[in-house]
């Protein structure tokens, strides 16, 4: 008799001490999460979209778009050399 009494006071015990303790852990963990998230979400927020147009099928094909090989600007169809370096354009 005296050891299931012993293990309902233990029982009792883990119920009013640890159950509160286990809800603050679990509650401060939350907020934690949700202060963690709310702060990106406020730094994402506030930054500009980007516009992507849908590309129209019934456009003609663009000339390809060259880029300098040595230091990588853009260039137009007819340049021979790049402004940016003067390397020759093959």
């Amino acid at each position: 008799m005296m050891v299931g009494m012993f293990g309902l006071v233990w029982l009792i015990m883990l119920l009013v001490i640890g159950m509160p303790i286990l809800l603050v852990v679990l509650l401060l963990g939350g907020a934690a999460g949700f202060l963690q998230n709310h702060t990106y979400m406020s730094t994402t927020q506030n930054k500009s979209l980007v516009y992507h147009p849908a590309v129209n099928s019934n456009q003609s094909a663009s000339p390809a778009v060259r880029y300098c090989s040595h230091c990588g600007t853009r260039l137009e169809a007819d340049w021979t050399h790049c402004p940016q370096c003067g390397v020759t354009i093959q």
